[in-house]
């Protein structure tokens, strides 16, 4: 498909019985070309998903996290969850998006198939999906409405398909991400670094970044970097520096504080590793 011939928006909205947001089957490509196009405490009380196509935006949930957008990523609208969505204004924004009512959500996310703790995933999905994506836009605009709940499972369909290229890729993605947090927080040489940095840096919310970084490597990120700043005491420790210079470069206000934490992790305190390792 060529997105040139995308020029603003082409959707339809359509609705089986009289609820909105129990009936809501809606679909169509969006064009954003303006910051006005952004969206910011937005709510809706249906399930919405869109691909996004081109272009680049944040992603800003009701607890302040942040998560980039990018093309190809598969970005959720959850019912009666606030959230922000920022375009970036360069004309470059094309997404084609499927709304279905709260109903089939829930049904979907009962069946696993809808994973709402992640609201922006990465997908791996071929190229004629678009193909379909327009078969069922124009199917949606031409129904009589006894045709609606054929299409529904059409619209149901390519959502499936979505998730499943999620799924596909999760795993590999998952741990490029861990991977990356662990190169971030290992280069942290400060007690004071806030572990939501490397959660937001590789757009995850930090509640499912801490899950999956502890059932990844074993610790929870926050012993994980506690460790790294322990294995750097012990070497400058043994190198000759001064406990007190030890305690300050990693940045702990007092000695104090530091030998506490250094005899919580190895066992002694940091003056008597040194004599231990200098015998």
């Amino acid at each position: 498909m060529n997105f040139d011939a995308i020029k603003e928006n082409d959707v339809v909205y359509r609705c089986i019985g009289d609820d909105f947001d129990q009936g809501i089957l809606s679909c169509g490509f969006m064009r954003k070309r303006t910051a006005e196009r952004s969206q910011y405490d937005f709510r809706i009380g249906y399930y919405s998903c869109l691909l996004v196509l081109q272009g680049n935006g944040r992603f800003i949930s009701k607890e302040g996290t942040v998560i980039t957008m990018q093309a190809g990523d598969l970005v959720q609208r959850l019912p009666d969850r606030m959230h922000s969505t920022e375009i970036e204004p360069n004309g470059e924004w094309i997404e084609f998006y499927i709304s279905i009512g709260y109903p089939v959500y829930h049904y979907l996310k009962t069946l696993g198939i809808i994973n709402s703790d992640q609201e922006v995933q990465p997908t791996r999905h071929t190229s004629d999906i678009l193909n379909e994506f327009a078969a069922l836009l124009n199917s949606l605009k031409a129904a009589v409405d006894e045709r609606l709940p054929y299409l529904l499972m059409k619209a149901q369909e390519l959502i499936i398909r979505l998730h499943g290229s999620v799924h596909h890729t999760q795993r590999e993605h998952n741990d490029h991400k861990i991977s990356k947090a662990c190169q971030l927080i290992g280069g942290a040489n400060d007690i004071h670094y806030d572990i939501k940095e490397a959660a937001a840096a590789v757009n995850m919310g930090y509640e499912n970044f801490r899950k999956l970084f502890k059932a990844t490597t074993g610790v929870s990120p926050q012993r994980y970097h506690i460790e790294h700043l322990m294995k750097q005491a012990k070497m400058m420790l043994l190198s000759g520096l001064p406990i007190k210079h030890v305690a300050v470069s990693l940045g702990y206000g007092d000695i104090y504080s530091f030998t506490k934490q250094f005899t919580k992790s190895e066992g002694m305190p940091p003056g008597r590793y040194i004599r231990n390792r200098h015998r």
